[in-house]
């Protein structure tokens, strides 16, 4: 057994806890998956500037794709996508595609999809709509960044890089 294999779990463990971390603090579910796995893999900074947008459920509105898995669909693509040189070939022939289904297949499974409405219906047992009066200090009052947004970027983070390991991108200092 390489040291990879010895230490694969030891690592999405802390993956885990950097994804929780990040959110908790700081915010903003897509910046705290770019930020946790950039702790961990070599990354571009314009990554987790691009993934300022995203949070949130795109922009704060909580309508959106959930911002734990947007922010996942970047790096997937970060590493995985089309280059401009490659973009007159077919977007088949690349595992970006395959790679999200694999992620957007564990949110299915784990939340019921992957927007913001229906993760936080899973997650809290209530709906929080931003555009109304008072639903954000509600979805903060209900744990949002104590353990329950934390969570779910804890979770996607770790499924993300457990993706990234399995298909070769190498943890720094490995």
């Amino acid at each position: 057994m390489d040291c990879l294999e010895l230490n694969k779990q030891k690592i999405l463990d802390e993956i885990y806890k950097r994804g929780y971390y990040y959110e908790g603090k700081y915010r903003g579910c897509s910046q705290a998956i770019v930020a946790a796995i950039k702790d961990f893999f070599e990354i571009d900074d314009l990554v987790f500037k691009c993934a300022s947008g995203f949070s949130g459920g795109i922009a704060d509105e909580a309508k959106g794709i959930c911002g734990a898995f947007s922010g996942s669909i970047l790096v997937i693509s970060y590493f995985f996508g089309r280059s401009f040189e490659e973009y007159g070939i077919n977007c088949s022939k690349f595992k970006y595609r395959r790679l999200i289904k694999q992620i957007r297949e564990v949110f299915e499974k784990e939340f019921g999809g992957e927007t913001c409405p229906i993760i936080q219906t899973k997650v809290f047992g209530n709906y929080y709509d931003f555009s109304k009066p008072n639903e954000k200090e509600k979805f903060e009052e209900a744990g949002a960044h104590r353990d329950k947004c934390t969570h779910v970027v804890g979770l996607a983070a770790m499924w993300l890089a457990d993706i990234l390991i399995r298909e070769g991108i190498l943890p720094k200092n490995i």
